[in-house]
């Protein structure tokens, strides 16, 4: 089976930028902010450390990050720091995954909301609006989408952004469709479990 594809925003980055210098503010909309709470590592799951955070493996799941075919995969507009393989589900899909990326450019706080629908432009459906959640004390936003590749199984994603220390992690949750109620708690048990260290 072919490698699962992730919307790629590259040659909108610069422009999102430019024109988010332009603007006075871009909000979120009102959304009621969520908060990753903090939690006990499981007896199954491992740490993982990268250089400015550490979160945790979730149970079942496997590094990546160090697979240099399975990082290529990914498709990430910036440089992968962490990429974790999802168990085997009922769709057979054997490479859904949670990655976090940093972001080529750094993205404004006020453009973070327009890089992240920009995906409409790219081929995603059904964007959710934007919401906003905390991550170990910086704010992001994220929405949920669909994609539909021209071959396999259709795909959803819930695509996140934050800005902690000059960067931009993008850290993104890609499912078959009918895995996204899977794998969804397994995306909350990383973000619980995220503590900044740079």
């Amino acid at each position: 089976m072919p490698p699962q594809q992730r919307l790629r925003r590259a040659p909108l980055c610069a422009t999102l930028v430019l024109l988010a210098t332009a603007m006075t503010s871009c909000s979120p909309g009102g959304a009621p902010s969520s908060s990753a709470t903090p939690s006990r590592l499981s007896p199954g799951a491992a740490r993982f450390t990268a250089s400015s955070f550490t979160t945790i493996i979730p149970d079942r799941w496997s590094d990546k990050t160090k697979d240099r075919s399975a990082i290529a995969s990914v498709n990430a507009e910036g440089t992968v720091v962490m990429l974790l393989y999802a168990p085997a589900t009922a769709a057979h899909i054997p490479n859904e995954h949670i990655d976090v990326s940093m972001v080529a450019q750094p993205v404004p706080d006020d453009a973070l909301e327009m890089f992240l629908e920009s995906a409409a432009q790219n081929g995603a459906t059904n964007l959710s609006r934007a919401q906003p959640f905390d991550l170990n004390g910086s704010t992001g936003i994220f929405i949920t989408y669909d994609l539909k590749p021209s071959t396999g199984v259709a795909l959803h994603e819930q695509d996140m952004l934050v800005n902690h220390g000059g960067t931009t992690y993008e850290i993104v949750l890609n499912t078959a469709q009918p895995d996204f109620a899977v794998q969804a708690p397994a995306l909350q048990r990383v973000l619980s479990m995220w503590r900044w260290t740079g």
